[in-house]
């Protein structure tokens, strides 16, 4: 989501957009833009109308969720997710001959606090478990790392467009810490249980990893292959680069 709202920017942006003064690698324009999210995501961009970042907050949400046979209703409040702006570029990479492009992208730590109420039954290997929460939550994931590599073809729409193909995209976690506490349970029982969903969260971030190319092709790179088919390479480049200078001037000092 966050990635189809960057790129609506984008389209509208890039019609206006200066041309480059210098020749900028484009691995080098999203370094610019990515150390310039992490001075704005705290305060936020007044002059683009962008809100604080880091943290995400969110006062209150409701759920209903319902696959096979899982079925959870539920809310969530004072959602205040931490760490976004501590993002570091391990690795940046663009091959302007083959338009192949590697990154390699680290979250020392994000952290997950709020609470959520919630009940129904979840389906695991088989068996129904029923539940019912009332949870305060503390959850951390540490050393979040995201690999990723794709090159950039023509686009199929438009003959000067581009899309992304041959994606390749992975991510692991070094640590999850969870320390929540559920009013309706005892401690032994909030202990086992956390426990649990760490080793559990664990377990199926390297589980998913075989599917994550599919998954990625599927729900990211499609629909975003449409928006970029209208731009080419100048302009994503430059889009970059301007976007981190409005976020370093001034005016995006103050909170938005």
């Amino acid at each position: 989501m966050i990635a189809k709202v960057f790129l609506l920017g984008l389209l509208v942006a890039s019609s206006c957009a200066s041309p480059l003064t210098s020749t900028i690698n484009y691995a080098e324009a999203f370094e610019m833009m990515v150390e310039a999210f992490k001075k704005m995501a705290p305060n936020g961009c007044a002059s683009d109308g962008i809100p604080v970042l880091d943290p995400l907050t969110n006062e209150f949400s409701t759920f209903n969720y319902t696959r096979g046979e899982t079925s959870i209703v539920g809310n969530a409040s004072n959602i205040r997710i931490s760490g976004l702006s501590n993002v570091i570029v391990l690795n940046a990479e663009y091959d302007p001959s083959t338009h192949h492009v590697n990154f390699d992208i680290l979250f020392p730590e994000i952290q997950i606090l709020g609470s959520t109420i919630m009940e129904g039954v979840f389906n695991v290997l088989g068996f129904s478990i029923p539940t019912k929460q009332n949870t305060l939550l503390n959850e951390r994931l540490e050393q979040l790392r995201i690999v990723l590599e794709y090159t950039f073809a023509q686009s199929l729409i438009y003959p000067n467009g581009l899309r992304i193909d041959d994606v390749k995209q992975h991510f692991y976690i070094g640590e999850v810490r969870i320390d929540n506490w559920d009013t309706l349970w005892s401690i032994s029982g909030n202990n086992f249980y956390d426990r649990m969903s760490s080793d559990m969260i664990a377990f199926l971030a390297k589980q998913i990893q075989p599917s994550m190319d599919k998954l990625t092709a599927e729900y990211i790179v499609a629909p975003l292959n449409d928006m970029l088919s209208a731009i080419n390479m100048t302009q994503l480049t430059t889009f970059y680069v301007d976007t981190a200078k409005s976020w370093s001037s001034e005016n995006c000092n103050a909170s938005a």
